[in-house]
């Protein structure tokens, strides 16, 4: 089974939270069980190419991802998780992931202003890349609000992509705090969404919520350790009734083995 994990930060590259910390593991154990994963994760400046040994896949060099009107190009690279056999796939574009933070001034610690291009950059283009890979994931399983936009874009602009067809999405909420309530819509225009797509489905009085965004557009939704009741409004709004996979790291993989075979085997 191929599982594409997008997600904007695993250890030891990128940190923001915990979530990082069970990224480092969980992909590698489960890859350890049998299951094929992909992850792909922003080339931030912060990451050393010597330290981590990244280095360039030439033949998905060029991918070309739109932003808004301007065609921005980047080279993928890949370096292994220490320890384990996994490899991480980097998105390389110097605009907007060459400097040190990752979407937080590291100085002052607010936000970037271009996080929205940034944004529709990087989802964009994890799934560019998994086309230019020709890989077919039966599952891309999305992380936090960073990853929000994803499953909109696999459900609107992507429809028609072959490779998409079969694949469910699971959208994965680690941290009880919300940083993709954005005070504009302006990242839905970036995305390049078909013209039929329904705007006023996607915001509140000219809002974007991302992490509400990949809870409407997934098929499965996923809570882990640190969660309480922290989204059960949103829950309650959008009718979900998320499934609870917590534990220790041993623990939260043998669940997800077992959660991703189930929602595989259903119709």
């Amino acid at each position: 089974m191929k599982i594409l994990y997008v997600a904007a930060e695993i250890s030891p590259f990128a940190r923001m939270t915990y979530t990082a910390d069970l990224l480092r593991f969980l992909p590698a154990s489960l890859q350890d069980k049998g299951f094929e994963i992909r992850i792909l994760l922003p080339k931030y400046g912060s990451i050393n190419d010597r330290r981590n040994r990244l280095h360039e896949v030439i033949r998905l060099s060029g991918i070309e991802v739109k932003v808004g009107d301007t065609i921005e190009t980047m080279k993928i690279k890949v370096a292994s998780i220490p320890n384990a056999k996994l490899q991480v796939y980097f998105l390389d574009n110097d605009t907007y992931f060459k400097r040190k933070g990752l979407f937080r001034k590291p100085d002052s610690e607010e936000f970037y202003e271009d996080n929205d291009e940034r944004l529709a950059f990087y989802n964009k283009g994890v799934l560019e890349t998994v086309i230019k890979l020709g890989w077919e994931p039966d599952i891309i399983h999305c992380h936090d609000w960073p990853a929000g936009l994803t499953p909109l874009l696999v459900k609107t602009l992507y429809k028609d992509e072959k490779i998409f067809q079969n694949t469910k999405i699971v959208y994965n909420l680690h941290h009880p705090i919300n940083e993709g309530d954005s005070d504009s819509a302006r990242v839905l225009e970036l995305l390049g969404l078909p013209a039929d797509t329904d705007i006023d489905n996607l915001t509140e009085e000219g809002k974007v919520d991302l992490l509400k965004l990949g809870l409407k557009y997934s098929d499965h939704v996923v809570t882990g350790n640190y969660l309480k009741d922290e989204f059960d409004d949103i829950f309650d709004e959008l009718g979900i009734k998320p499934e609870k996979i917590q534990g220790s790291p041993e623990d939260v993989s043998d669940k997800f083995a077992e959660y991703y075979r189930t929602i595989s085997d259903a119709e």
